[in-house]
């Protein structure tokens, strides 16, 4: 029996796909009611998971091919433009410096190039795929309908409105007070839309933990059973509260 059988005989089983599901999501859902060990356990999981999983994964699509191969291939065939990846690795070398706490400023150096790095080149992507989208927005003005033309106003006119408000060289008083204010009617209109895009989503990983749930009925009420006995006898038997005084210290 080789490695992949045993994973496949541990992992890819009953227990694995209904039990543990159904387990992991009552421990992250303990939180609800108060911060417990359960909630704890299940979110040091988690993390030790995801991390493990984009570990591996940034190893195949990132460190391998365009570093493990490359530098093979450069003890067979030396050329000038492999420097570039020495210069990388010594600079990715300096992270090592975080463990010790008196060198630990060595690492300033590859944050501060690596973010200046990415923001040279990220912004003006960025700032190109804005002005694109803003101006396929804009093809359709021609047509006449009330939603194009409304559409390029509130798009032309918010945007201004909302530049007036961060424009602090004169004071907000007369037409630049109106302006700004208008402003800060668009950027409270983005935020909110903002916010709720954002709660649907949770919204959406809920209903999904939802629906395993109420799949897997005996499961949940299992381990539900557990879960809240044992969140009675820790917090009951086990859990002690801190004390403060009148002046809120230990």
């Amino acid at each position: 029996m080789d490695f992949n059988s045993i994973i496949d005989a541990i992992f890819i089983n009953d227990f694995f796909t209904n039990w543990v599901p159904v387990i992991a999501t009552l421990m992250i859902m303990s939180f609800l009611y108060r911060d417990n060990p359960l909630f704890k356990i299940g979110e040091n999981i988690f993390i030790g998971i995801a991390l493990g999983y984009m570990w591996t994964l940034l190893w195949d699509i990132s460190v391998k091919p365009f570093f493990i191969m490359p530098l093979t291939d450069m003890f067979v065939e030396f050329h000038l433009s492999d420097l570039t990846i020495i210069f990388w690795f010594l600079l990715a070398s300096t992270m090592l410096f975080r463990f010790n706490r008196k060198k630990a400023w060595v690492a300033n150096y590859y944050f501060g190039f690596i973010f200046g790095y990415m923001a040279g080149m990220q912004i003006p992507i960025q700032v190109q795929n804005i002005l694109m989208q803003s101006t396929s927005l804009m093809e359709n003005v021609n047509k006449g309908s009330f939603y194009e033309t409304s559409k390029w106003i509130v798009l032309v006119f918010g945007t201004f409105s909302a530049l007036m408000y961060f424009f602090f060289s004169k004071p907000h008083k007369g037409i630049l007070g109106k302006t700004a204010r208008v402003g800060i009617v668009i950027m409270m209109i983005f935020f909110g839309a903002a916010f709720g895009s954002t709660v649907m989503g949770r919204v959406s990983l809920f209903i999904d933990r939802s629906i395993l749930l109420v799949a897997h009925p005996f499961e949940s009420m299992v381990s539900a059973g557990v879960i809240i006995v044992f969140l009675i006898v820790y917090f009951k038997f086990f859990h002690k509260e801190r004390e403060f005084n009148d002046e809120g210290v230990l």
